[in-house]
């Protein structure tokens, strides 16, 4: 398990940012308006150092400010989390992805 930084929860983390093999990497699952829902997958996105500074401070406003380059999709309910799905997760689930 690792931990995380939540940005967004709804029912499940909706935006999260954790280092994984010394790279900071953010898994989103942003509102779609054309479903009216949140989709039931992460897109996995490789941030720039720069946004490390900014989350520690309780920041989002890299999200706005930085182009993001989607690199995987995970399904949510492949992930596995701490009970209470705002610490930790499994970072098994990243294993297999080329970032």
């Amino acid at each position: 398990m690792i931990p995380f930084q939540y940005v967004d929860f709804y029912d499940y983390p909706r935006a999260i940012a954790a280092k994984y093999r010394g790279k900071l990497l953010l898994l989103q699952s942003a509102f779609d308006d054309e479903l009216d829902d949140y989709p039931n997958f992460y897109t996995v996105y490789l941030l720039p150092e720069s946004a490390e500074t900014q989350l520690k401070a309780g920041s989002c406003k890299f999200l706005k400010e930085v182009p993001l380059h989607p690199v995987a999709q995970i399904p949510i309910g492949s992930v596995c989390f701490d009970p209470t799905r705002r610490k930790k997760f499994d970072a098994c689930i990243l294993d297999g992805l080329e970032i």
